[in-house]
């Protein structure tokens, strides 16, 4: 994924995360993480979270070069919305939407959501997992 892709993700990121109104810090994470993999600084961040609070269509133009970015996207986007629990149906029909606008059918986006739910839950069984033995 290009710098510019990886930028759109991070705008769709903060779409998702936006989509049910709320942002939760584990999606927070996931967003944080993707800015700094873009090297967006914190300053250039909070506005975007701003914009995204707002409303604004920061994931209208998301574009992948590429079929492998538009899956590796995707899923991550589903991940995200997983992360905490639950995938709202703002959030759903977002990643829906973003899904036809990179061109992945029916299936694909079927069998990439389910990948993208596997790997969130796989994440918090883990720092479950953790928080369990930090506990003892």
């Amino acid at each position: 994924m290009n710098d510019q892709e990886k930028l759109e993700l991070l705008k769709a990121a903060l779409a998702v995360a936006a989509a049910d109104g709320e942002f939760r810090r584990s999606e927070m994470g996931v967003v944080e993480g993707l800015a700094a993999r873009v090297g967006v600084g914190r300053v250039s961040l909070e506005a975007m979270i701003a914009a995204a609070r707002r409303g604004d269509s920061l994931a209208y133009n998301v574009v992948m070069r590429s079929e492998t970015s538009a899956r590796t996207a995707l899923e991550l986007l589903v991940a995200e919305a997983r992360i905490d629990g639950e995938i709202a149906e703002k959030e759903r029909s977002l990643i829906a939407w973003i899904a036809s606008r990179l061109g992945i059918k029916d299936q694909e986006f079927t069998d990439i959501y389910k990948a993208g739910i596997a790997r969130a839950d796989k994440i918090r069984r883990a720092r479950q997992a953790l928080n369990a033995r930090r506990q003892k």
